[in-house]
């Protein structure tokens, strides 16, 4: 069920009438019902595969708790090994048999010709960075683990993060959960308002760029020259409507229940250097590979060499979690130089922050570095990275810029502009003395667009991770 289908509309009244009315208790067992049928309608052997999960961390986090010395960092980490087998069995291993099957073709033997079919679980990546966030916050000693399973479950099954995130916090939810959830005007009219916003920029934005970016960029080798100029940041703006509007969506059911979810975004388009912009986008996957990973790994407690060293592993280690593919491996490692770079040219005084000029021209850079990575996110092979350097080789017609593309983008630039001069830390409409006019409004809008644009539905972007 899509968040912007029918379909879920129409289940999650339901849902939301009975939640509303009843009482707290009853809400967990509401709310877990909710998520294994949700998480159900996409593939029922997935659901067991999540179940079981469930129950193997609950026990692992619960004996972790009991233990101490030598035994208890032992099952620590045949835990995190677990869950990153489990991981990596259903989304990198039919990689690694193409990697192997490559690298025979290489040294002169016959390629593999059987190749193993394996279920991909949706938001595989999601809920089990959620299980070892919980497993290390548990055995750091942070949170105590849950004593309900049903505490649990509903943690790892909670429906509007289920399948995208974000990577919430143990810490945050979990108590949440534990306690009872308070549900108020201004709580309901701020979630419609979320979600309706998150639907809008999915199916009035991200959709149609989809169209768009199917069409110019399905063969690097047959491309106009030049034009993965112009089709590199309608990629970035497709992503963007797609995964904030599904954060949105997120974040608005949550609060319409009595729940606050973190915020995934904000305002990315507006950083002007690579760091910041990694604080902004896809905030809790950035700040989850800084406290698990890189403050692991030491930080930048040794020296800018091993800082930079740090870095590197981090976003090769990103690139890996967004998929599995050769293109996945070359962005990491491209945002990580990205990074470096930047850092660099900080560290050694090239770069002042009180400089409007470099202020501004840092946003370009920024965005349009962003934009050309992403590109890296289509390869199927190392050496479609030669086609993408040639096309970007030649300047792009004037002529081959999509006007409409440039409006479709405004009510977007302009809700985060305004956010950004109202210095929101989560998004806001301030509706709650004016819900009616608001809701109006999106209601032709939203009218207008789905009676007449030509595009059907597409999946959310980041199902594949």
């Amino acid at each position: 069920m899509l968040f912007n289908s029918l379909s879920f509309l129409f289940h999650f009244l339901l849902f939301y009438t009975i939640y509303y009315f009843v009482s707290y208790r009853i809400r967990k067992y509401l709310l877990l019902a909710f998520g294994i049928y949700f998480y159900s309608k996409w593939n029922v052997n997935a659901t067991i595969l999540l179940l079981l999960s469930v129950a193997f961390n609950y026990s692992l986090a619960r004996f972790l708790s009991q233990l101490s010395g030598k035994k208890r960092k032992v099952l620590f980490v045949f835990a995190i090994f677990t869950n990153l087998f489990y991981l990596g069995a259903f989304k990198y291993f039919i990689f690694v048999w193409e990697l192997f099957s490559d690298l025979r073709i290489g040294f002169g033997f016959p390629g593999l010709t059987w190749k193993p079919e394996i279920l991909l679980p949706i938001g595989i990546s999601f809920y089990t960075f959620h299980n070892i966030s919980y497993l290390i916050e548990v055995y750091d000693e942070r949170i105590l683990p849950c004593k309900s399973f049903f505490t649990f479950a509903i943690y790892d099954l909670f429906f509007p993060l289920l399948l995208l995130g974000p990577i919430e916090r143990p810490g945050n939810l979990i108590p949440q959960i534990e306690s009872e959830q308070t549900i108020t005007k201004e709580k309901v009219w701020n979630g419609i308002s979320l979600f309706i916003w998150g639907v809008f920029i999915k199916s009035t934005i991200a959709d149609p760029f989809s169209r768009y970016v199917e069409i110019h960029s399905p063969n690097f080798d047959s491309l106009e020259p030049g034009i993965l100029w112009i089709v590199a940041p309608v990629i970035a703006f497709q992503v963007y409507a797609d995964f904030f509007g599904y954060s949105l969506c997120a974040m608005g059911l949550a609060e319409m229940m009595g729940f606050q979810l973190m915020n995934n975004f904000k305002r990315p388009f507006f950083a002007s250097n690579p760091s910041l912009f990694w604080s902004k986008w896809h905030i809790s996957l950035s700040t989850w590979l800084r406290d698990y990973v890189y403050i692991k790994l030491g930080g930048n407690r040794h020296g800018f060499f091993r800082e930079n060293i740090n870095l590197m592993v981090v976003w090769f280690l990103a690139g890996i979690w967004h998929g599995a593919g050769y293109g996945f491996l070359i962005w990491g490692v491209y945002l990580g130089l990205c990074l470096v770079f930047y850092r660099s040219l900080k560290h050694y005084g090239f770069v002042k922050e009180s400089n409007h000029i470099q202020f501004i021209l840092g946003i370009f850079l920024t965005f349009y570095s962003f934009s050309l990575g992403l590109l890296l996110f289509r390869i199927q092979s190392p050496m479609e990275t030669k086609l993408i350097l040639e096309n970007l080789s030649h300047l792009p017609n004037v002529s081959s810029i999509p006007i409409m593309v440039l409006l479709t983008i405004i009510p977007l630039l302009a809700f985060d502009l305004w956010q950004e001069w109202k210095d929101t830390d989560r998004p806001n409409f301030f509706i709650s003395s004016k819900p009616f006019s608001f809701l109006i409004m999106f209601f032709f809008l939203f009218l207008w667009f789905s009676l007449f644009s030509p595009f059907g539905k597409q999946d959310f972007f980041y199902f594949q991770f």
